[in-house]
């Protein structure tokens, strides 16, 4: 099952839906989205904003780094590994609108990479999302769509820049309860390939290019003017093209709190029981709580402190390990030595338990990073900041797996 035809024809229902008639109109906020539209925006932004009749547009520019490299492929160091100077760029415009009947968010990005001495590790990549809710009174459907070419890592276990293409299409429908309360049911298909990508010896495209098709229920309700609740049940199917023998059926049972910005401590929390089964009798079953939170909380208006947790369960690139728990939590600090002066310290611990097969041997893997940067923060939301970090990975059962990277690199985050 490939995506780009019924990819481009919710596309084609996006573009269409903007030329209703604009008037005002009142609606929750977005829900049973994909993994791709689930990064939009739901409600129009007020900084950094262009506006283009009843459009607004907000443009922006991330120089993720400009610096150094010691260690561009993640090498073991006995396997002397390679350095390398590199930029990459992330230019980036979010759009919104409420018009009579349709409310849009879209989103588009590039992505561009340049690495001074490694060719093969260049690339120019792009990030284009969308979706569109029709106000019917209590009743609304919706209809999303989207795709993204990176290069980036996929995750914490592999490696190699792999190109990796994602598609989703996604619809649904809520029905608002009140003001503050809804019920919705969606469905989303989503396709992952990878191309002219080795890790280890391992072909990615054989081993980890799927598609998944996710159906979704749920409410959605406002428990105090900063505080929202979001609890949902689904089920999802993960279907590998070439190895359909790692097949897997996941149900989900889900709880979300969504801590509104001018809160005492601001951010999501996610809690899921998921519950797989595989194709494989040979893959021991997954049952457990996976989730993620995203929390930061400020005080004395000269300090910030940030907080990423997450636990989840991962498909490994192996298919004899299957499939992995990876637990994470990263922890920044940034005090801010003047007016537009700040300093910021952070430090992560990531660990992929790997015990899916009771004939193999169980293992944990750990990678720990720390880092430091000094930024400038300019009146109009520029940050521009001076970073290093130094990342660490060991593996008890593969040395190869085993690296250190050093990074001393120039960042800049400009909305105009």
């Amino acid at each position: 099952m490939r995506l780009r035809s019924v990819h481009a024809a919710a596309w084609c229902v996006l573009i269409c839906m903007g030329w209703l008639d604009p008037e005002g109109a009142s609606a929750q906020d977005a829900v049973g989205a994909g993994p791709l539209t689930s990064m939009l925006v739901d409600s129009e932004p007020t900084v950094g904003v262009l506006s283009v009749g009843p459009v607004r547009f907000a443009p922006g520019l991330t120089i993720r780094e400009i610096g150094w490299d010691d260690n561009v492929f993640d090498e073991p160091e006995s396997a002397f590994p390679k350095e390398d100077w590199v930029a990459t760029a992330l230019p980036d415009v979010s759009a919104y609108t409420r018009l009579r009947f349709v409310r849009i968010a879209a989103y588009a990005a590039g992505e561009l990479m340049y690495y001074n001495t490694y060719e093969s590790e260049r690339n120019v990549g792009h990030q284009l999302r969308g979706r569109a809710d029709v106000l019917l009174s209590r009743i609304r459907p919706f209809v999303g769509g989207g795709t993204l070419e990176t290069r980036e890592r996929p995750n914490g276990e592999i490696d190699t820049r792999a190109d990796r293409q994602e598609d989703e299409v996604s619809g649904g429908v809520a029905f608002d309860l009140s003001d503050h309360s809804l019920i919705y049911g969606a469905a989303y298909l989503a396709g992952i390939t990878y191309e002219n990508a080795f890790e280890d010896g391992v072909d990615l495209n054989q081993a980890l290019t799927r598609d998944g098709q996710n159906y979704e229920a749920g409410m959605k309700t406002a428990l105090t003017p900063l505080l929202t609740m979001q609890l949902s049940a689904s089920y999802r199917e993960d279907i590998f093209t070439f190895e359909p023998i790692r097949n897997s059926q996941n149900w989900f049972g889900t709880a979300t709190f969504d801590f509104a910005p001018d809160a005492v401590v601001a951010g999501t929390v996610v809690a899921s029981y998921r519950d797989v089964k595989f194709s494989d009798p040979g893959i021991e079953p997954f049952r457990g709580l996976v989730g993620s939170a995203t929390l930061r909380y400020s005080f004395l208006e000269i300090g910030r402190l940030s907080a990423a947790l997450s636990r989840g369960v991962e498909y490994s690139f192996d298919v004899e390990e299957a499939y992995y728990l990876e637990q994470s939590l990263r922890l920044a600090y940034t005090h801010r030595l003047s007016t537009d002066v700040d300093l910021q310290v952070t430090g992560s611990r990531a660990t992929f338990d790997y015990d899916a097969r009771a004939t193999l041997p169980a293992h944990t893997d750990t990678t720990d990073t720390a880092g430091g940067s000094v930024g400038y923060n300019f009146p109009n939301r520029t940050r521009i900041a001076l970073n290093y970090e130094y990342t660490r990975r060991r593996s008890p059962a593969l040395a190869e797996r085993n690296y250190q990277r050093r990074r001393a690199f120039l960042s800049w985050q400009y909305a105009f």
